[in-house]
């Protein structure tokens, strides 16, 4: 088997018998001069060349097979590789979907837990204001009985039609009062759109309640130094949502937009008279015991240590 190197040989040896120094000067004029190529010799060159050629071609032919066998040993990975891939794809697909299913029953279970304790909710409600109805009749009508059971000479005391309505009057006002709440410190503006204002505002809270606004009063009240901006009365569906919002309406008092606006529950004016005592009596603890911290809670003013 012929090489590279015999082929160089065979070259130098060629180019030596027609007495030239490159490929390019050879002719068959030159070899036909040269007495020492003989046919036998010519014959011999010929066969070495021929052979050298078709080393070359064996060579190139195996390295081509190399070739081939090495591409069809990557492709074979490859396509295992990719196999193997799309088995691995197949599987975290599956997961995906028994985990989507999972997740679905999850979610319709927390909507049946959360429809469950609106139910409750709503149970709770419905109980609160039975029982406060009651207590309310209660007391409206403990009059009325113990009058009855006086003699008749005593009974003029007995509550009248315009009293009764009176106590249903005041029963209606106090659950009208229950799903209601006051916003004060709100800005106030000639063409403002109010509820676009309220719901701005409860979002910082993180509530969306569906809400009926309304300012309390005729118009802003001018001062000699600054304009007293009207209360705003806030409604909404059920009492729980007043409540969720009076717990949450401390933490307008971190927000730089709403640090001077306050909400309150929807008092009567006998409640508010009597908040305004505690108020007066909160500011007063404020001077006079400066070292502890004063707080109104249950209708009382409490004081504790800071």
């Amino acid at each position: 088997m012929f090489d590279t190197t015999d082929g160089e040989k065979w070259l130098r040896t060629t180019l030596e018998g027609a007495s030239v120094q490159s490929v390019t000067a050879l002719s068959h004029h030159g070899f036909m001069k040269n007495k020492t190529l003989t046919r036998e010799a010519m014959a011999k060159l010929l066969c070495e060349a021929c052979e050298i050629v078709d080393g070359q071609y064996l060579k190139r032919v195996r390295e081509m097979n190399m070739l081939m066998l090495n591409l069809e040993q990557t492709s074979d990975e490859s396509i295992e590789m990719l196999e193997k891939n799309n088995e691995k794809l197949e599987k975290e697909n599956e997961k995906l979907k028994s985990d989507l299913i999972q997740y679905q029953k999850d979610v319709v279970d927390l909507q049946r837990e959360l429809l469950a304790a609106k139910d409750q909710q709503l149970s709770d409600l419905k109980a609160t204001v039975v029982a406060s109805v009651e207590d309310t009749v209660k007391a409206e009508f403990k009059s009325y009985s113990s009058v009855v059971q006086q003699p008749c000479e005593k009974a003029a005391g007995i509550p009248n039609q315009t009293t009764l309505k009176s106590v249903v009057q005041n029963i209606v006002e106090e659950e009208e009062r229950s799903r209601s709440f006051m916003v004060f410190g709100l800005q106030e503006a000639k063409d403002e759109n109010l509820h676009v204002k309220v719901n701005e505002l409860l979002l910082e809270l993180n509530q969306k309640p569906k809400i009926e606004v309304c300012r309390i009063g005729s118009g802003p009240k001018k001062t000699t130094d600054k304009t007293v901006t009207r209360p705003v009365k806030v409604t909404v569906k059920s009492s729980t949502v007043v409540q969720e919002v009076l717990k949450k309406a401390k933490q307008l008092k971190d927000c730089a937009k709403y640090c001077k606006v306050f909400i309150a529950p929807d008092r009567s004016a006998e409640q508010r008279e009597e908040h305004k005592k505690l108020v007066t009596e909160l500011k007063k603890k404020v001077v006079d015991e400066p070292n502890k911290r004063h707080f109104i809670k249950g209708n009382c003013v409490h004081s504790v240590d800071k």
